[in-house]
């Protein structure tokens, strides 16, 4: 019999909670499946005051930059986390979270309706998932935030609560449904795995084709290991040795450091540089804000003219300019399902009844499972 609490014990103990709270907020996620498997999709024009559910493409005059890839969007949604523990022995733990973005139009062929993208719970599409400083970098954008961009970004930040939506992942969640929809329609393993990741892996593959050659030779010899190794699936031998050969070749990049780049002037200039912002001139006076340690920034942006299907509350404008902006979608006062998602209609609806039935069974079996250990321990069977 166990006299003493040890590690194992405090693992069974988390667990155990975290299965009591993953099955409670399950049947919050079903009564959302619930609630939007009741609320019809309609066209644009025939919406109404309260909750709605519309479909269409993002379209709007202002856009905002996302912080990690650059990318112009209406909206963005960064998670960071930071590693914990040894470099073989660690985790990834929630460190922080930022959101930002602009009021945009939802069109479709009968209208549009502005919405306000604040408080939603958001499932999107990733522009771009970084560490740094490693790299191990996957940035979904021909450009984006270098190392020490990133390490100061950690800084303004800081520590912050997880924002709605960011445990979803639009990817996983596309995988899940094609493996669904396979196994009623069985196919071969290399074209489930196209359906599956086919495309996401090949944004990641023309990422890497669009750096185009570096100086490094180094740095050159990774970057075509890693095109390679995005031609197999995951299964397959050729993928473990490619694998592996690129976890080598980033190893020897990171032991070699990062590169150092001088930019001077040219000589009379025509176009002179934009003056020294405010974090310019402090960072010469007290050097720049950066933080230590190593993160793993996830980017999710709302992209012009990508299509959403949005459910939220259909209210009156306060700050309409003419007939066309007299509605807004928000998050509403009395009802607090604000759903923005990149899936199909469809789509949504089954991944919200995949995502309740995995939290409730899931979590109810995790908890009855560490409890029954604990109990076992302890001497009370």
């Amino acid at each position: 019999m166990a006299t003493s609490i040890g590690n194992l014990d405090i693992g069974l103990l988390i667990g155990f909670f975290g299965g009591v709270g993953s099955f409670f907020r399950g049947f919050r996620a079903y009564r959302e499946y619930l609630l939007l498997q009741g609320t019809p999709g309609i066209p644009i024009r025939s919406i109404a005051m309260g909750l709605v559910r519309i479909h269409g493409k993002a379209a709007s005059e202002r856009l905002v930059t996302s912080p990690i890839s650059h990318t112009p969007c209406c909206f963005y949604q960064v998670k960071i986390e930071k590693w914990k523990g040894e470099e073989e022995n660690g985790r990834w733990l929630h460190y922080g979270a930022d959101a930002d973005g602009v009021r945009f139009y939802l069109e479709d062929s009968s209208g549009r309706v502005l919405v306000d993208p604040r408080g939603a719970e958001n499932d999107l599409e990733n522009t771009a998932v970084r560490e740094a400083p490693s790299a191990r970098s996957l940035n979904l954008a021909a450009t984006g935030a270098s190392d020490a961009e990133l390490l100061g970004y950690v800084a303004r930040v800081g520590p912050s609560a997880e924002t709605p939506g960011s445990q979803h992942n639009l990817e996983i969640e596309r995988a899940l449904l094609a493996v669904s929809k396979a196994t009623k329609h069985p196919t071969t393993p290399d074209e489930l795995f196209q359906g599956m990741v086919g495309p996401q892996v090949a944004k990641i593959r023309q990422q890497f084709e669009d750096e185009g050659p570096q100086s490094d030779p180094l740095r050159e010899e990774l970057r075509l290991a890693q095109i390679d190794l995005y031609k197999h699936p995951f299964w397959s031998p050729e993928y473990a040795q490619g694998f592996k050969r690129v976890t080598k070749l980033q190893a020897q990049v990171e032991r070699a450091g990062p590169r150092t780049e001088i930019l001077l002037p040219l000589p009379n200039d025509p176009h002179p540089p934009n003056p020294p912002s405010v974090d310019n001139i402090v960072a010469s006076i007290d050097g720049p804000l950066t933080a230590a340690g190593r993160y793993r920034f996830t980017e999710r942006c709302i992209l012009l003219d990508h299509e959403y299907d949005i459910t939220g509350t259909c209210g009156e404008n306060p700050e309409a300019k003419d007939g066309s902006d007299r509605n807004l979608i928000r998050k509403g006062a009395n009802e607090p399902t604000f759903l923005i998602s990149g899936l199909a209609r469809p789509d949504v609806n089954a991944m919200l009844q995949i995502r309740a039935y995995f939290m409730i069974f899931g979590g109810g079996m995790l908890a009855v499972f560490c409890l029954g250990i604990l109990l076992l321990r302890f001497g009370q069977f």
